[in-house]
């Protein structure tokens, strides 16, 4: 079966882009929503809703769009639908079960997408010098957290509501503690965000994979993403 949990936050992604979908006010915002559900749906590997949503590429009315949305929302809460996807067991069965030990490094995950942190929980799970001691949705709730857990690692989004991942780093440099590792579609190797993070203070920037929901992440980025970690906590692999 797959994981109750990452189910809750697909849904929790997917329905509020339903409701959008339903009141579009023209086309060209009807598509880009539809360019959000179906990447979700594919990284999921939820065959329903790819097949519904592949239906839809070709629909030119507005209309059939506004009442395609309920059908999907529909989908996304049944049950039975979801639990014919795959991809997000293949994800959580590709990062090892947590093996008790004394947690060496706490670890603060701040990402608004409560997939992406499902994820990352995921990932730190297979290292059980690990431990996750909170989360945060947005920077400023980033920094709270920070002040009063004082983690030695902080995963850190860039795009991000209330205050974004650069705004993070700025109050952090003053008085913030630990190292931080940012995980973000927005700082490939090279690029300008990732060079920016890097001299406000950033250990290191790691991309996330095309889009946040790809069935490789566990497999492909979560390797890298894993031996960033271990080399900002000053572990051995």
């Amino acid at each position: 079966m797959m994981d109750e949990e990452l189910l809750a936050a697909f849904r929790e992604e997917f329905l509020p882009l339903c409701a959008a979908l339903a009141v579009a006010g023209d086309l060209a915002a009807a598509q880009r929503l539809l360019a959000q559900m179906r990447g979700m749906a594919d990284g999921m590997q939820i065959s329903p809703l790819q097949l519904r949503l592949a239906a839809l590429t070709q629909e030119e009315a507005l209309p059939v769009l506004h009442d395609a949305a309920k059908g999907l929302a529909a989908l996304a809460e049944g049950r039975a639908a979801l639990a014919e996807g795959h991809g997000a067991e293949a994800i959580l069965a590709a990062t090892p079960e947590p093996v008790p030990a004394p947690p060496l490094v706490r670890t603060l995950i701040v990402d608004d997408s409560a997939m992406m942190r499902r994820l990352l929980r995921s990932i730190l799970s297979g290292d059980p010098r690990f431990t996750v001691v909170g989360e945060a949705t947005d920077g400023a709730a980033g920094l709270s957290a920070h002040a009063e857990l004082r983690p030695e690692l902080t995963l850190l989004d860039l795009e991000m509501p209330v205050l974004d991942g650069f705004g993070f780093l700025a109050e952090w440099a003053v008085s913030g503690h630990g190292r931080v590792v940012v995980v973000s579609s927005a700082a490939h190797p090279g690029s300008p965000a990732a060079l920016e993070v890097l001299r406000r203070g950033a250990f290191a920037a790691v991309a996330k994979p095309s889009g946040a929901l790809s069935p490789d992440l566990a497999e492909r980025s979560g390797v890298e993403i894993l031996a960033t970690l271990r080399d900002a906590a000053g572990l051995a692999s």
